[in-house]
């Protein structure tokens, strides 16, 4: 599934709409694709206003709904039809539903989506639904988020619940926060870099699109995760003497990655003259280029201590934080087999800091 990226507005912040505004057509231009927000009978106005902008621009702006919010806006599981009028595109059924209820919804004849909550879902009724559904292209799903510290869920939990979705053909959903954010899924993903928290998301392969939790993100936030869709970024801090044939290495596409035990394997083609040097031993986030290979170009990164071994260079050693992204990075087997185009797996990025 294709990857997508997204942003949340806040349109009971009346003050705030020229800006959240702003900030959709500025993330536009980055590739963000996705609004959520919240809906009530007193901010029907401000998403409306909010829908018309995301509409010129080509988003898909979905609202979150439970019984509560239906029956202050006079609508039902039957009837959809305020939110056409508004001008979203789907609703998020985040609590509050049963099956029928959920099966009406999804059974509109507006074009509308509706997003299961992927944090909260029953899994095992999972299929039930997906048996009332006429069009199960109609369902997507996506998690909540969590303002509280020590409230989110782990991301292991977050990978077991969205790949019952994902694997049915739902596209999933997460929320990722600035670092030390409010609205983040994962609690751990609240402490880090926004663009290594996505980084990771993304290679989960079951978890396809990102939403900045946090409203009005800076610009240097969206950014990040507007390329964490394009590639898997690896930032490398460089030991002295690096030569013109290793720093081949940087800024470059590796297609080809392969998970070992205690390293993670990088190959691409390409000529280059590596010879013998700094032949030390490697410890955890050491990054180290294969000598005297002129064919290809192959870079190993170690999860964990070895002694030396005359066939690596080391050269560097990934940022301690995007250690986190090396621990969890997902295969990619290109190399082999050269007819695999996967879009849900952007190529891995070395890219060289001071």
């Amino acid at each position: 599934m294709k990857k997508q990226v997204g942003l949340i507005a806040q349109p009971w912040r009346k003050d705030k709409i020229d800006e959240f505004k702003h900030i959709l057509k500025e993330a536009s231009e980055l590739g963000f694709t996705e609004l959520w927000s919240g809906i009530d009978k007193d901010s029907v106005n401000e998403v409306k206003a909010l829908a018309a902008t995301a509409n010129e621009l080509g988003y898909y702006y979905f609202v979150d709904i439970n019984p509560v919010v239906l029956r202050n806006l006079d609508a039902s599981p039957t009837d959809l039809s305020i939110f056409k009028k508004i001008g979203v595109q789907g609703v998020r059924a985040d609590y509050g539903f049963n099956l029928e209820q959920l099966a009406a919804m999804a059974n509109n004849d507006l074009g509308l989506k509706v997003e299961l909550n992927a944090s909260v879902f029953p899994i095992d009724d999972l299929d039930d639904l997906l048996k009332m559904i006429k069009n199960t292209e109609n369902l997507l799903a996506s998690h909540d988020f969590y303002p509280w510290q020590h409230t989110g869920i782990a991301l292991d939990d977050a990978i077991k619940k969205s790949k019952a979705f994902h694997d049915r053909g739902m596209p999933v959903a997460i929320f990722v926060s600035v670092k030390n954010g409010e609205r983040t899924t994962v609690e751990h993903l609240r402490y880090l870099d926004i663009g290594v928290s996505a980084n990771i998301i993304f290679n989960t392969r079951v978890i396809d699109r990102v939403l900045i939790g946090d409203p009005l993100p800076p610009l240097d936030d969206m950014k990040k995760v507007a390329e964490a869709k394009k590639h898997t970024k690896i930032r490398v801090k460089a030991y002295p003497g690096l030569t013109e044939e290793e720093a081949k290495v940087f800024n470059r596409d590796f297609h080809d990655v392969r998970v070992k035990e205690t390293t993670v394997g990088l190959t691409a083609g390409g000529s280059n003259n590596i010879t013998p040097r700094n032949i030390v031993r490697r410890v955890r986030g050491s990054v180290t280029v294969i000598n005297k290979n002129p064919d290809y170009i192959q870079v190993w990164v170690f999860k964990d201590d070895a002694p030396p071994d005359q066939r690596f260079n080391v050269i560097g050693e990934v940022v301690e934080e995007d250690m986190e992204i090396v621990d969890r990075i997902a295969e990619r087997t290109r190399g082999t087999f050269a007819s695999l185009n996967r879009e849900d797996l952007p190529p891995v990025v070395f890219e060289l800091i001071n």
